[in-house]
């Protein structure tokens, strides 16, 4: 539901789920398969791609390449390192915006920053299998309106994600039995992603902006607990 709501977030929830009974690195591959789908209709259905796809490509190439470099981590590094970094991130920038002082970001310097930020979401991506907190935060600081930000969400998590499948099968993680699970979990997740978008069109933008904020801070939160505990 959280995926049809703001366009992204499935892979967060479910990795961060599923690993209260399992590894992070065994329960990453569950998601594939949902990834590679539902992002493709999320994009879709929200009509033409060509704006966000002019937009924000150089943005998801960034990603697709950082997202190798990513899964390298995810193998050698300790994952509640990534964890805490990444949740210190995103529960700062929610106290930044809730005072009334959001950083914004002028349109020269989203394009000079698109292929940087991309390589580390990627990274962030491989490294704890989501990058929906921090690409949240960048799509708050370019003030993307709801319907572009499930949109250009879809686009760039799609683009993303296939890399990211052929990292993990690269690594030897990925069985067919890992495949059937993952392909297992995709309806209830369209069905969910599905619930969760009739909530969106029944809310209004700020509305919409402090519940991302809201889910942000809970992401965060629950990444820092999860690392400290």
């Amino acid at each position: 539901m959280v995926k049809g709501l703001i366009g992204m977030g499935l892979p967060l929830v479910s990795i961060t789920l599923m690993s209260i009974a399992i590894e992070p690195k065994v329960a990453i591959p569950f998601v594939l398969v949902s990834g590679i789908v539902l992002n493709v209709v999320q994009a879709i259905q929200m009509g033409s791609v060509r704006t966000v796809a002019r937009r924000f490509t150089l943005l998801a190439i960034g990603a697709a390449v950082g997202v190798w470099a990513g899964t390298e981590l995810l193998f050698a590094v300790n994952q509640r390192i990534i964890e805490v970094v990444l949740g210190l991130i995103v529960c700062c920038y929610v106290i930044i915006n809730k005072t009334r002082l959001p950083p914004s970001l002028p349109r020269i310097w989203e394009q000079r920053l698109n292929l940087p930020m991309g390589f580390l979401f990627g990274v962030l991506q491989g490294a704890t299998g989501s990058l929906a907190a921090p690409l949240a935060a960048w799509w708050q600081m370019l003030g993307l309106k709801k319907d572009e930000f499930v949109q250009a969400s879809g686009y760039v998590l799609f683009i993303v994600v296939v890399p990211w499948a052929a990292s993990l099968v690269a690594k030897g993680v990925i069985s067919w039995r890992v495949a059937a699970i993952s392909a297992g979990m995709l309806l209830p997740a369209a069905v969910g992603m599905y619930l969760g978008s009739r909530v969106r069109a029944r809310v209004s933008e700020d509305r919409y902006r402090n519940v991302i904020l809201g889910l942000l801070f809970v992401a965060g939160a629950s990444l820092l607990v999860k690392a400290i505990l």
